[in-house]
């Protein structure tokens, strides 16, 4: 009984998803002033252009939190060095930009992990199951991996606003923050694969944002810039520096 609510629950966030996607969709088909945007990118001011340069310099910013939250994960379990904490996170985003649900994340990671000759697994003589118990009850470890956690999220925050603000929607810090915060919580519940990311988000930004103006346009032009910024670029980052070290 509960998996059939389990699939029942994953078909209903799929049909979501896809209507939202539609949404999007519609409003894009039904808009009538694109030339309006590029005007208004043409003659960006200096407040524009510090919104999107702060996105810009804050790439590197939030890859470097999501490294130091996945040495806290592991802490406990195995202590790696920074260095093999950043390349397992490189190894983990291009396996999850291919697979739904970025599923390939965490076994690319893992993986990448058991190539590394700098880290060590703790208390050898202990069995596997005393270190799972030991890793999951270090309540200090978790406080740090939550710190990091939201860390990176307010670094994605700010890197939306400053993005809305590059395309000439203005926020006030209010509308700012519960607005982006309204977008990450749905988002991250709701599935998709991450090269799909452009449509499917896109889709409830029109909705959230959309409640703060009519340019639907604007709203998916800050998004792609967003998944452009966060999703591809590490992607690529990571298989160049995946082709240097061959």
């Amino acid at each position: 009984m509960q998996s059939s609510w389990k699939t029942y629950l994953r078909y209903l966030s799929w049909l979501i998803s896809l209507a939202a996607m539609g949404y999007l969709i519609y409003q894009l088909a039904t808009y009538d002033h694109y030339d309006q945007i590029s005007l208004s990118l043409q003659d960006a001011n200096a407040y524009q252009w510090v919104g999107i340069l702060s996105a810009i310099l804050l790439v590197p910013a939030q890859l470097l939190a999501e490294t130091r939250r996945w040495q806290w994960v592991l802490k406990g379990w195995k202590n790696i060095a920074f260095i093999d904490s950043w390349r397992q996170v490189m190894a983990g985003m291009l396996a999850g930009f291919i697979t739904p649900y970025r599923v390939g994340d965490v076994p690319a990671r893992l993986a990448e992990g058991s190539l590394s000759s700098d880290q060590h697994e703790l208390s050898p003589d202990s069995s596997w199951k005393d270190q799972f118990k030991h890793w999951l009850k270090d309540w200090h470890k978790w406080g740090w991996v939550l710190v990091w956690t939201i860390i990176r999220y307010v670094i994605w925050g700010v890197q939306l606003w400053g993005v809305l603000t590059f395309v000439g929607i203005y926020l006030s810090p209010w509308q700012a923050i519960s607005s982006i915060a309204l977008y990450y919580v749905v988002i991250s519940f709701m599935p998709g694969l991450p090269a799909a990311d452009v449509a499917i988000k896109g889709g409830w930004a029109a909705m959230i944002f959309g409640q703060f103006t009519t340019n639907v346009v604007a709203i998916t032009i800050a998004v792609s810039i967003i998944w452009l910024l966060n999703t591809v670029l590490p992607v690529l980052w990571a298989e160049i520096e995946k082709i240097t070290r061959k």
